[in-house]
């Protein structure tokens, strides 16, 4: 099936949504005003994902991509739609989202843009793919695991791009192989950059080799500004990037980053937001709403490396994180030392952890599944005051409607835009009992 339609939205994942005689198609590429000729397999009833064959005309936010492989790469998908339509999007995403799924009435401000569109990610992880004439190293194409190579994405920090390259090269003088489903020794590269500069890669391997340690080096010395390279080792299947927690190739295994003028040093796997600068804004936004803690009990869930911890500390709140990763939990203390501040913080399942009584402030960060069996637990007996950060609107909705049913209002939200030309949208929300 076949029709010219006008695209007048975007959906979650960044396509543009129309209408063709009551379904809806989902068309990736289209940008909300264009009129587009697309295809859809016949048969739907409803809704349908559909192919963009033309845009027959353009609207007024069409803007040209500056990435050669967008379309194609299936790292950005907004890239052809302008900066300010995207923010206007993103915002209306969740408040659609509250609306839909969590039917709650809330009004959803601007969405706080990241002041900078492209250039700005910090980290990033490569498939390492066998190739024809040589290992594949760039990103995979959209709904696929086809590596598109590409050695200049438009929305990585610009030290980060060189990596791709010199890592081909030294793959191929070492004679070191690339994964290819099957067998092969390396699979991906994972990189970080700090906020000073230095790099950390990490090499995903099926095996610990000597070549390996051979390829370190030579990344360092191409590069000045990687100051260590780590190996983890991963020799099964599935789609999960890393393996065996990363051992230390060369140089250093870890950098610093800061966020509101707090220090917090973080390892080549440890989770930090992609955007810091921009998450500067987001974290300041909580502290915000969190107030003074005058010796109140503060339970930071998903506490990573301890930011949102640490921040509430300098706050005057009492603090336990709580953290699933041994790694990052180990970090985390040794990131309160640093910065000369008392909190505590303990390896377990943040769904899981004692729930405080109703004095105290509950802070939550989850991966974007969400926190749904929290969520239950927290409505069954929780504390006055919630602060959630959201990296998807869909989950938040669901658990912030499981909140309202028991007993939690809405009070506020605000989204921000940590991962610009991307469909992806960073909400923060406050309920109260």
């Amino acid at each position: 099936m076949r029709a010219e339609v006008e695209i007048t939205g975007l959906g979650q994942s960044g396509e543009g949504v129309g209408r063709h005689e009551g379904l809806v198609l989902f068309v990736p590429g289209a940008v909300p005003g264009d009129r587009c000729l697309v295809a859809w397999e016949p048969g739907r009833r409803r809704m349908a994902r559909a192919r963009l064959l033309e845009v027959t005309k353009p609207g007024p936010d069409r803007e040209e991509p500056p990435c050669p492989a967008f379309g194609t790469c299936g790292g950005c998908q907004l890239q052809a739609i302008g900066y300010a339509r995207e923010l206007q999007e993103k915002r209306r995403i969740v408040e659609d989202a509250l609306r839909r799924i969590g039917h709650l009435e809330v009004e959803v401000p601007a969405c706080i843009g990241s002041g900078e569109a492209y250039g700005y990610r910090a980290k990033v992880s490569w498939p390492i793919r066998r190739g024809g004439a040589g290992p594949l190293i760039g990103l995979f194409a959209a709904q696929s695991h086809d590596v598109v190579e590409q050695d200049d994405c438009a929305v990585l920090a610009p030290a980060l791009r060189r990596l791709p390259s010199v890592l081909r090269q030294g793959m191929v003088e070492l004679g070191l192989s690339a994964w290819d489903g099957a067998g092969g020794l390396l699979r991906h590269g994972v990189a970080r950059r700090a906020r000073d500069g230095e790099i950390i890669l990490t090499l995903v391997a099926t095996a610990e080799e000597s070549g390996l340690r051979l390829l370190a080096e030579r990344v360092m010395s191409a590069l000045p500004d990687v100051v260590g390279v780590a190996l983890s080792v991963h020799d099964g299947r599935g789609n999960r990037v890393l393996g065996a927690p990363a051992v230390l190739l060369a140089g250093v295994g870890e950098v610093e980053e800061r966020i509101l003028g707090l220090r917090f040093r973080v390892g080549p796997t440890s989770f930090f937001q992609v955007h810091p600068a921009a998450a500067e804004r987001l974290f300041g936004t909580v502290m915000d709403w969190a107030g003074p803690g005058d010796g109140r009990e503060a339970l930071d869930l998903y506490t990573g490396v301890g930011v949102l911890a640490l921040l509430l500390a300098r706050a005057g709140y009492r603090v336990q994180g709580v953290e699933y990763d041994e790694e990052a939990v180990a970090f985390a203390a040794r990131n309160a030392e640093l910065n000369e501040l008392e909190a505590r913080f303990a390896v377990g399942d943040a769904q899981d952890a004692p729930v405080p009584g109703r004095d105290a402030l509950v802070t939550l960060d989850p991966p974007r599944g969400g926190a749904q069996r929290l969520a239950e637990r927290l409505a069954a007996e929780g504390p006055g005051r919630v602060l959630y950060v959201s990296c998807d609107p869909a989950t938040l909705a669901r658990d912030a409607a499981i909140l309202a049913a028991g007993g939690y209002r809405l009070v506020r939200v605000q989204p921000f835009d940590l991962f610009p030309r991307t469909a992806h949208v960073e909400t923060v929300a406050e309920f109260l009992r």
